[in-house]
């Protein structure tokens, strides 16, 4: 039995109406345009019919033929779209049946008959952490009803209790269980039409090229519907540009209405648990994919979702997640965690809702979840050992990844996963405190003797941390409203600490931004000095000396390092024109600038290789690009025509030049940070040191 499914939201129906306005004025322009191309061949046509006529030669016909062309082709340019299709790629995917798989289609059947929507046309799982309800789109399917089709991720699948799952499903399908909601696939053809005419044309660019070359009059006639046609997709430009913002305005009030429909199905509780864990469990499949992919042993695997549950659990420790029956519950809070931004900009673009609006929509509903399925969704698969090889192979292939035999365990992957985070982990005990901040670039040298800090768990406990990254926050704000200030965003207001500013208003607000910026960089170098000083007080003479020495050395390194980026910064302007369409005389003109400026990029890598602490870190191979990049006389464009192997040379260059030198900077980041660490446990003593890390991670 259907259940008594929320009510249309107020905004959502200023938003469908809305869209069948704009859809009405679409469909209004789009027939004048084809009228037009009508009445543009009869015209063209009955002039071509004149000239032929009068006198029937060879240059008549061709010269009418051409004529007639011009309003042929701006007609089959206008309504090719009526016969494109857009069909979803099933390579990826495996289709289930009924029969194979009772149990997940009696899960469909459940929420199909609680949203009081049609039942799929066929089903498929995919790798992905996702679902989706889709069809096979064209022009009639706006006429016609049409079947959709059910695709579940086994990435979502492998992440979920069977309850999460059914409320993902009423998500997608409460997209189509209401009228109105069709209005938001209307909005949709829509764009796919404007799309298809304006970027879909190899085939028709492919018949005029032909047509074109028959004959050097045909090939000007082609060239004047060219240029009609170009007018034409300018018109339907700002028509696409305007109703796709207006779509993505509708997608997030159908999005806030799937929700209401989810939560009504599985209650408050089972939707907001759903949806908090997709990040993750995104992020444990994604850096499964970049282990198989990056890994210098060129390891495989036969189940990689084995591998993301593996990680799922990792992370869950890592960001201190609780396991609830099998699996990581996050909070709202813990996302917000580093998120505490007071500038909030409505983004016209965006499909989807933050995920922080839709938790809290989703929360005032308080809709209590009721017998709540614990069991893992995998649970209800009967060919699971199956799906999980088969998508393995797929995922694994989709990304070009193909290692062979050195098949690894489960277990084994974890452990190599996890020795290959320690290499960029600084010590649990400074609680992310240099996670998004380097070291005082000060040394011992020049600390000025202070007051004992109050307690050695102050300095990197959670209000600490929390000054870091509300400093990144702040600098990021400063910056978008330095943009808004000079109107590189569309928007006409904007929030910031809950008050609402027009944009006229940004340079005010970015100033109580930087005021803000000051008291932290006071409140974050305050702290800094007083760890310092507790290390250098707190240790001998020699103990003291080599901190100091490593703290010299790293201050070294952060210089260079910053010296080498900037330098590498402004050459990079130089060579920006490769990636443009130019004419080939302001092509010679840019080359001519790279190469005169590559003097003294060149100059800095000699210097970067032979004098520099960074040569110490540097691979032999690295060494010997660098070398023969140096000695090289690259003209890069010549004969109207790019040197490929020049191009690749200088990407090279590049590419190990970046490399290299952020490796040796972290490295000796966290060389600096290892020892502190370590200086700081030997001084507080075991199990002081215990204390002090779990006061960091619970404060």
């Amino acid at each position: 039995m259907a259940k008594t499914l929320p009510s249309i939201s107020r905004e959502y129906k200023k938003e469908v109406t809305n869209s069948v306005f704009l859809i009405l004025l679409f469909f209004l322009v789009y027939s004048i345009l084809i009228l037009l191309s009508v009445a543009l061949i009869i015209v063209l046509g009955y002039f071509a019919y004149q000239i032929i006529t009068f006198k029937f030669t060879y240059w008549t016909v061709v010269i009418g033929a051409g004529i007639f062309s011009i309003g042929i082709f701006i007609f089959i340019f206008l309504v090719k779209f009526i016969f494109s299709s857009f069909k979803d790629d099933n390579n990826s995917m495996i289709e289930i049946n009924r029969q194979h798989e009772p149990e997940l289609f009696q899960l469909i059947d459940e929420v199909v008959e609680d949203v009081g929507t049609q039942k799929p046309k066929k089903v498929f799982l995919s790798p992905d952490v996702n679902a989706f309800v889709s069809y096979n789109s064209a022009f009639w399917s706006m006429i016609l009803p049409i079947k959709k089709n059910l695709t579940i991720g086994l990435g979502l699948i492998n992440s979920t209790n069977v309850s999460e799952l059914k409320a993902i499903l009423a998500h997608e399908f409460g997209h189509f269980s209401q009228r109105s909601m069709k209005v938001g696939s209307y909005v949709n053809q829509a764009n796919k039409i404007i799309h298809s005419t304006l970027y879909d044309n190899e085939g028709f660019n492919d018949i005029l090229n032909k047509f074109a070359n028959t004959h050097a009059l045909i090939f000007l006639f082609a060239k004047f519907s060219f240029l009609i046609i170009t007018g034409i997709k300018w018109i339907l430009q700002k028509t696409y540009e305007f109703l796709y913002k207006k779509h993505m305005s509708l997608s997030r009030q159908m999005e806030f209405h799937a929700d209401a429909i989810a939560t009504t199905v599985v209650g408050t509780e089972v939707k907001s648990s759903a949806l908090l864990r997709l990040d993750l469990s995104e992020m444990a499949l994604s850096n499964s994919v970049n282990f198989y992919r990056n890994h210098p042993d060129k390891y495989n695997t036969k189940n990689i979702f084995e591998n993301q549950a593996s990680l799922m659990h990792f992370y869950a420790g890592e960001f201190r997640h609780p396991i609830v029956n099998g699996l990581p519950k996050i909070d709202l809070d813990d996302l917000n965690r580093y998120n505490n931004t007071k500038l909030i900009i409505e983004d016209q673009w965006a499909s989807h809702p933050t995920m922080q609006q839709r938790i809290e929509k989703i929360q005032k509903l308080n809709i209590p979840s009721e017998n709540i399925d614990h069991r893992l969704a995998t649970s209800i698969l009967k060919h699971l050992d199956q799906y999980e090889e088969t998508l393995t192979n797929k995922l694994l292939s989709a990304n070009d990844i193909r290692n062979g035999d050195h098949f690894i365990s489960s277990v084994h992957f974890l452990e190599k996963f996890e020795l290959e985070e320690t290499k960029y982990k600084f010590p649990e005990v400074f609680n992310s405190y240099y996670n998004q901040k380097n070291p005082p670039l000060i040394s011992l040298d020049d600390l000025k003797t202070l007051a004992d800090h109050s307690s050695a768990a102050d300095f990197f406990n959670d209000d600490q941390v929390n000054l870091v990254f509300e400093k990144a926050t702040v600098e990021s704000e400063i910056e978008i409203l330095e943009a808004i200030k000079l109107k590189q965003y569309q928007i006409k207001t904007f929030e910031y600490d809950g008050k609402k500013y027009f944009t006229n208003e940004a340079g005010k607000v970015k100033l109580i931004a930087e005021q803000r910026l000051e008291v932290l960089n006071a409140e974050i170098e305050e702290n800094d000095l007083h760890f310092l000083h507790f290390l250098a007080s707190k240790t001998d003479n020699e103990t003291r000396n080599i901190l100091n020495g490593r703290i010299k050395n790293y201050i070294t390194t952060e210089e260079s390092f910053e010296k080498y980026s900037a330098a590498f910064q402004e050459f990079l302007p130089f060579v920006s024109f490769m990636s443009m369409t130019l004419p080939v005389e302001e092509i010679r003109k840019k080359r001519f600038e790279l190469i005169e400026h590559e003097k003294d990029f060149k100059e800095m890598l000699t210097e970067f290789l032979y004098k520099s602490e960074f040569k110490t870190a540097m691979k032999a191979e690295d060494f010997t690009l660098f070398q023969t990049y140096i000695d090289s006389k690259n003209k890069y464009f010549e004969f109207d025509r790019y040197i490929d192997s020049e191009l690749q040379m200088l990407s090279d260059v590049f590419d190990k030049f970046t490399e290299t030198l952020s490796s040796h900077f972290y490295d000796t980041k966290k060389d600096l940070l290892d020892h502190e660490a370590d200086l700081f446990k030997n001084l507080l003593g075991e199990k002081n040191y215990s204390t002090v890390l779990a006061e960091s991670s619970n404060s």
